[in-house]
């Protein structure tokens, strides 16, 4: 309860705000992001699953009053770089080898909220519960799902391609070949921003600062230099009017 005296006044610090993230990319979750959330953190194997997605929340956004800029759409990325294709292929079998079999079944497992450590690892998954018998992440279920079916994956393949990305999007390739999948997406529709998980650190990311963010500034992609102070102000967010301010001054 906050009291207020006569001649008394109330100083709220002009502090960070902080930003309100929301993960998930189910229809509660949309709906709730569209409503609510200022970022999204969401997972997409394909441009066209991405572009539907952001479509879709940024759709729903006018009817509770507010503009798409106010909402950044960050999907992750799992990128692999290395100075040739090949450099950067002998790295992604690197890590595929260094996932024990029982912690990437148990994963897997996890993940799609289904027991696979009865089946053969280097079979197909097994057949798979509906959607609404899932008692766990539906987004992440349909997405592995999915990418099962597309790619026709062994269990075993499928844990390695997730255990590092956890069902995010992995991108492979030269520091010109990363920056041309982030670029694409991002100049059709289907993401605001990334947000970048390095198979490694902190190496992972020094390859990512050091080689790919200098090919993405001289695209004009990302910025050379930070003009604001706040992580709110460089992503382009704008300041959420004090609504409690509002609600003391009617109070009083």
């Amino acid at each position: 309860m906050i009291e207020i005296h006569p001649n008394q006044q109330i100083v709220f610090a002009n502090e960070i705000v902080p930003v309100v993230v929301q993960a998930g990319s189910s229809e509660a979750g949309k709906e709730l992001a569209a409503r609510t959330a200022e970022v999204i953190f969401t997972a997409w194997q394909t441009i066209e699953e991405a572009q539907a997605f952001y479509a879709d929340v940024k759709g729903r956004m006018a009817k509770y009053g507010r503009s798409p800029d106010e909402l950044k759409i960050m999907p992750g990325v799992f990128p692999i770089i290395g100075a040739t294709e090949e450099e950067a292929e002998e790295k992604k079998q690197l890590f595929e080898e260094l996932i024990p079999e029982e912690a990437g079944v148990a994963l897997l497992s996890a993940m799609i909220s289904v027991d696979l450590s009865g089946y053969p690892v280097d079979g197909p998954l097994p057949d798979l519960p509906e959607l609404e018998h899932i008692n766990g992440g539906k987004s992440r279920f349909t997405l592995l799902k999915d990418l099962a079916e597309r790619e026709n994956l062994t269990i075993r393949q499928l844990y390695q391609k997730t255990a590092g990305a956890r069902g995010h999007r992995e991108i492979k390739g030269t520091p010109e070949q990363i920056a041309d999948q982030l670029q694409e997406w991002f100049e059709n529709g289907a993401a605001d921003g990334f947000n970048i998980m390095p198979p490694y650190l902190p190496g992972g990311l020094e390859d990512f600062v050091d080689q790919v963010i200098p090919e993405l500034q001289k695209r004009g992609l990302f910025r050379t230099e930070y003009t604001e102070d706040t992580l709110r102000g460089n992503l382009g967010l704008n300041r959420p009017a004090n609504t409690l301010v509002n609600t003391i001054k009617e109070t009083v």
